[in-house]
Order: C-alpha cells, then structure tokens, then sequence
C-alpha cells in the first residue's frame, strides 16, 4: 500500500505529478481557445461585412470584440495562474465563463450562416471545439478528489 497523496505521485514517464499534468492540460486547451478566437474575432472584425447583420448590426459587434475578446482572454490568464497556484474555488467559475465566450461562437448561426472562406468558418467550430474543451476539463477538475481536497470539500 502507498503512502504518498495522489498529488505528489509521479508519473515515470513525464515525471509529473497529477497537479502539474492537469496545468500543462489546461495551459494546452487556453492557449489552443486563445490562438482559435483571436484568429476568430479578429477575422470577424476585420471583414464583418461578410457576417450576417441582420439581428446585431456590425458596429455593435466590433465595439464588442474590442471589449470583449481581450477581457475573457485576460480572465482565462488569470485562471490559469490561479489554477496553477491551486485556487482552484477562484479558477473554476473564470474558466466556465471562458468557455461559455468561446461558445458563443456559435451565435453566428442564428442569423444566417456567414460568407466566408473554408478556414475562417472553421474557426468558429475551433472556438467552439474549444469553449466544450475548457468546460469539460473544468466539471473534470470540479469533481477530482485533490481539487476538491485542496478546496476544502472532501
């Protein structure tokens, strides 16, 4: 029988322990959503007369990706380095809120389907691929035991 904490197990081929791979985890979904919605948001900006306007006009979504954008990003940094720093019960609920901006990606569709090429339509999906990613990994960390140890809820 072990006697060292899950937290402190290493993995013999990374050396790593559970904490340390959850933050490389997280570290790779961020900056996969970051680099997928900056390419996004900043496409969207750029060339907004080829997204449908008809529910919000153009101008209201540019002034909101100036706002916007750099605002979830800087939270999602933030996140990460709480995250890092095991404060875990201040990460999770920032890390939701990202994931529900990457989401919101999606909204494109509800005003018709944008007219542009192949790889800037993808990138709505990425966004969105991403947003379900840092969701996943953050219900995923909600319910391990060291999160929640280290949280005070075991």
């Amino acid at each position: 029988m072990s006697t060292h904490s899950p937290q402190l197990s290493r993995t013999p081929s990374t050396g790593l322990g559970d904490h340390e791979r959850r933050v490389s985890l997280l570290r790779w979904i961020l900056g996969f959503g970051i680099l997928s919605t900056g390419l996004h948001f900043t496409h969207n900006f750029v060339a907004i007369d080829q997204y449908p306007d008809d529910l919000v006009g153009g101008t209201v979504v540019q002034v909101a990706i100036l706002v916007f954008w750099p605002l979830f990003t800087g939270l999602a940094i933030y996140a990460y380095r709480l995250y890092a720093r095991r404060a875990y019960r201040e990460a999770h609920p920032l890390l939701l809120g990202y994931a529900f901006f990457a989401l919101t990606t999606l909204g494109h569709f509800l005003d018709g389907s944008p007219d542009i090429a192949p790889f800037w339509y993808a990138t709505i999906f990425t966004d969105a691929l991403a947003g379900l990613a840092v969701a996943a990994f953050t219900l995923a960390s909600m319910r391990s035991e060291p999160v929640r140890r280290a949280a005070g809820r075991v």
